[in-house]
């Protein structure tokens, strides 16, 4: 306890706040209580454990009381005994807008992906990845929603382009574009030096 009593103190000392200290120890790992809450209000198995961390940590950062109000509503979500959200928001403990709050939050993080709040909502961005693939809202449409990225087919997206799909012009140098035709204009280029 002394060694613990002396390390608070010197890194207080040192510069750093005992509340930053403490909020990042809260932010260390996600809670059982805060995995049990968010897998409850979402109705989805949130198995992306990178996912998860991010979002615990972020809102954790965002809100010193989040870890409290994750178990809080953990703790009302099974002494209430309901089965899903659909049961919890008909049941009286919904009427907590302290819990509901909470749901809230965590949905909204896993549903939109990011936690925090956009500069066009606030005067300040507050907002932190939590994933993006991985965005609950993806998945009501996802058999015929194609999850808006750069480069949708991944890496070397143009190596095997679809049937149909014209051939990317790109430098001759490039063997992964297989003879596609030749885009650039400068003359080493054209001399096949590049």
């Amino acid at each position: 306890m002394l060694a613990g009593i002396g390390g608070v103190a010197f890194l207080a000392g040192s510069g750093f706040s005992v509340d930053a200290l403490l909020a990042q120890a809260q932010a260390a790992k996600p809670s059982g209580a805060f995995l049990h809450a968010s897998r409850f209000v979402t109705s989805a198995p949130l198995t992306d454990d990178v996912a998860v961390m991010r979002a615990w940590t972020q809102l954790s950062t965002l809100d010193r009381e989040f870890p409290r109000a994750a178990e809080r509503l953990s703790a009302a979500i099974t002494s209430s005994g309901v089965q899903d959200m659909a049961a919890f928001l008909a049941a009286s403990v919904s009427k907590d807008e302290a819990l509901l709050a909470t749901a809230r939050t965590i949905t909204a993080a896993f549903y939109l992906g990011f936690t925090g709040r956009p500069p066009s909502e606030g005067h300040k961005d507050t907002t932190g990845f939590v994933t993006f693939t991985g965005a609950l809202m993806w998945r009501p449409t996802i058999d015929a929603t194609v999850i808006p990225t750069y480069a949708r087919g991944g890496t070397n997206f143009w190596v095997n382009p679809p049937a149909g799909t014209p051939v990317p012009r790109g430098p001759r140098s490039i063997p992964e574009w297989q003879g596609s035709a030749h885009s650039s204009n400068s003359a080493a280029d054209r001399a096949g030096k590049v």
